[in-house]
């Protein structure tokens, strides 16, 4: 695990530094997309790596991870600073250089290295979990891609401005993370299904009070999400964690992706559907977990 969030950071580094140095957009797309590639390769082994060296605290880690990659989308909406400053080939340079780094350095640390067993990907209640909560993703993602639309639509809110308000869901979405370790006195199953279920409800609030509606969905979205990612990792043992976060991920993903097509469905009443379309799988795990 540790060798190859390690590749990633490496394959991001790298990706930056080359996009400072690209000769037109094909190159950058190509890179971007190579970036990519290297933080699929994070994500889920960093996680499971530091589950790893934390064990017995995977609540608490695995809160405080979430929570430091929505202080790094704060930070990543603030590069632009950089950006008008050195111009944005330097300070890609300057973020792939500092990628490169934290790769290097990380090599160099006497963390086990972790190798999973392959057979854990075909665990039923990961793969429950990660399908039934996929909505607490598919949530974030739809509330993320169209809350300025509607607010333009609906609203005449100018989408620059409700943008920058949007905001305000990775601020809460830091503060939530960082408070998953409160849900420790409720049982296992109670966790995933109270987080999830107020990680999902407040996006009815967006009709008339969005602002609140943003705090509590994001302090709540990011602690569900948060408490999955424990369950799982208690599921499979600390050894496969790596590869039970890259199974849930990628079930969330590709099931919260397809939330995305409500709108088509009806904008009007975009809240409401996706409000049902998430809780709905929950009542069916409220029934089958145990």
């Amino acid at each position: 695990m540790r060798l190859t969030y390690v590749s990633g950071l490496i394959i991001m580094g790298i990706s930056d530094i080359l996009i400072g140095l690209s000769g037109n957009v094909y190159e950058v797309i190509i890179l971007y997309g190579l970036a990519g590639f290297g933080a699929a390769f994070f994500f889920s082994s960093a996680g499971g790596t530091l589950a790893g060296i934390n064990e017995g605290k995977t609540l608490l880690v695995m809160g405080l991870y979430n929570a430091m990659f929505s202080l790094g989308g704060i930070l990543g909406l603030n590069w632009g600073i950089f950006d008008s400053l050195l111009g944005f080939r330097f300070s890609s340079i300057l973020l792939g250089v500092l990628t490169l780094l934290a790769g290097i350095i990380n090599y160099f640390m006497n963390y086990v290295n972790f190798k999973g067993d392959f057979h854990v990907l075909k665990n039923k209640n990961v793969i429950l979990v990660a399908s039934a909560t996929a909505g607490v993703s598919g949530t974030y993602y739809v509330v993320s891609e169209y809350f300025p639309s509607f607010s333009y639509y609906f609203f005449h809110k100018s989408s620059i401005l409700i943008g920058s308000i949007s905001s305000i869901l990775l601020l809460s979405a830091f503060v939530g993370s960082s408070l998953t370790f409160t849900m420790n006195k409720l049982k296992e199953k109670n966790r995933i299904i109270v987080s999830s279920f107020l990680g999902i409800l407040p996006a009815l609030l967006l009709y008339n009070y969005f602002v609140l509606g943003l705090i509590i969905l994001g302090l709540f979205n990011e602690m569900a999400i948060s408490v999955i990612y424990a369950y799982v990792i208690k599921e499979v043992g600390n050894e496969n964690s790596s590869l039970a976060l890259a199974e849930t991920n990628s079930i969330q993903i590709g099931l919260g992706s397809l939330e995305l097509l409500l709108p088509y469905v009806s904008l009007n009443y975009l809240w409401y559907l996706t409000s049902i379309v998430s809780l709905l799988p929950l009542l069916i795990l409220i029934k089958v977990l145990k």
